[in-house]
């Protein structure tokens, strides 16, 4: 039987100790294009946990009743988790194209990148066909623990990019000697990050 701390247990651990930017290293194109700016940077963040959370569970749908059963998932998952990806960012383009075409503008190439971000990809596979990842889950996701698991993911990747973003926003008004400025200082910024975000697997006794 599931349990609350179960679910929270899997919340930590997708969002913070095995952060998918920082530990494990996944969708950093993104990451570094658009953390120069907070505004763009939170709308970024909100897109993806949109898109990662939508993909997540209509993945877990089409894995579970229909390329699974026809077994046709091991070489047809990766088009179809794709389309079904691609479909939710359009969705998401369209919206801010007419809510908010500042951000829109502003996020440029990266919104629709968002549809081959290795990221939402990774998420959508890890809850599809876990194992699949040595830090999957050895046994198949419930619908509630794929939600769970793909919230915590995308609530990680948020977090860590707006993290970066603040940083990165401080360092540009530091007296950082001139050789250090820009990507280098950012590179530097990011692996003390990572460091700090790896540890935490010692704090939480994993």
């Amino acid at each position: 039987m599931l349990t609350i701390s179960h679910f929270l247990l899997l919340f930590v651990g997708a969002a913070l100790i095995n952060n998918i930017l920082l530990t494990r290293f996944i969708g950093l194109c993104s990451f570094f294009g658009i953390s120069n700016s907070m505004n763009t940077a939170f709308g970024m963040s909100a897109a993806v946990i949109f898109v990662m959370m939508m993909a997540s569970t209509t993945t877990w749908l089409v894995w579970k009743f229909i390329l699974f059963p026809l077994n046709i998932g091991e070489f047809l998952y990766i088009p179809a988790f794709i389309l079904i990806i691609a479909a939710l960012v359009q969705f998401v383009e369209m919206y801010l194209r007419k809510s908010s075409p500042a951000l829109y503008r502003a996020m440029g190439i990266y919104l629709p990148l968002i549809t081959t971000n290795c990221a939402v990809l990774a998420a959508a596979t890890e809850v599809s066909k876990p194992g699949f990842f040595k830090m999957a889950m050895p046994y198949s996701y419930t619908l509630g623990e794929a939600l769970v698991y793909a919230f915590g993911v995308s609530v990680g990747f948020g977090f860590a990019l707006l993290t970066f973003t603040a940083l990165r926003e401080r360092l540009d008004i530091a007296p950082v000697p001139k050789v250090l400025k820009g990507n280098p200082m950012s590179f530097i910024t990011a692996g003390l990050l990572s460091l700090a975000y790896v540890g935490l697997a010692g704090w939480f006794g994993l």
